[in-house]
């Protein structure tokens, strides 16, 4: 029966897989120059006047490119989890015909949100791949980061795949995107250290999945933190997955279920 399951959202996530084969090309920009533009307008140009409060010895390029490094992954696993998943249930319905074949809603959601987790690790091996080649970090250390990667993708899908399959209207993801997912990028340590916040908006910042997959990064690749910040991090994380994944598969349940 186990083996029947997981061959039906290995079955969904083949069948997205595929469509991506055929898109590929237009993430190259995400995945490669993007990535470069960013590196080179923030944390060469802007860096070379800014003193962010950082780690001691650390440039402020490199510690810019380690935590632009966890942002991409974050916000590709945000984005394809957004209108997507939306237009399986209300454009395409291609959710709703999946639903004619032995596919379940648990199914559907396993599938799909693999697929987004296999979008957003590509695009952070691309990413890796770009910071490694101006000398971000130390390479044998950096392998390390490369299996949590799927985790740093769905921390955050899993939870904007639930307010996908909830809302009635497109337009709701200029709320989500304006009012959570562009603020978690700005204020999650990424361009400068949460101890510059106040002591309230610190609190706030540190339980957003952000905050805990750029410290990762940053001790993988910078060689910074402790081996009970690293715990911390993960245990965030793991969070932010589990109770996302349980709250996408009852969304995912009631809304195939109409």
């Amino acid at each position: 029966m186990t083996s029947l399951k997981e061959s039906r959202a290995v079955a969904v996530g083949a069948h997205l897989l595929t469509s991506y084969r055929h898109t590929w090309r237009d993430s190259v920009f995400n995945s490669f120059l993007l990535p470069l533009c960013l590196l080179v307008g923030i944390g060469w140009s802007v860096g070379r006047h800014v003193d962010p409060g950082r780690d001691p010895g650390v440039p402020y390029f490199s510690y810019v490119g380690a935590g632009l490094l966890a942002a991409s992954v974050v916000q590709i696993g945000a984005a394809e989890s957004a209108w997507a998943v939306f237009g399986g249930f209300e454009w395409s319905r291609v959710y709703h015909a999946m639903r004619l074949t032995p596919a379940r809603p648990a199914d559907i959601l396993t599938g799909h949100l693999a697929a987004v987790v296999a979008r957003a690790t590509l695009g952070g091996v691309g990413f890796l791949l770009v910071i490694e080649a101006f000398g971000v970090g130390h390479r044998w250390t950096a392998l390390g980061i490369l299996p949590l990667l799927p985790l740093f993708a769905v921390s955050i899908a899993a939870p904007v795949m639930t307010f996908s399959a909830t809302i009635r209207h497109a337009g709701m993801f200029d709320v989500l995107f304006r009012l959570g997912i562009v603020p978690m990028a700005m204020f999650s340590g990424i361009y400068f250290p949460l101890g510059v916040l106040p002591a309230l908006p610190r609190a706030l910042a540190q339980t957003l999945p952000l905050v805990h997959a750029a410290g990762l990064s940053r001790m993988l690749l910078l060689g910074t933190g402790t081996a009970r910040e690293a715990v911390v991090h993960l245990l965030c994380l793991a969070t932010w997955t589990v109770a996302g994944i349980a709250l996408a598969r009852r969304a995912f349940d009631r809304r195939l279920a109409d």
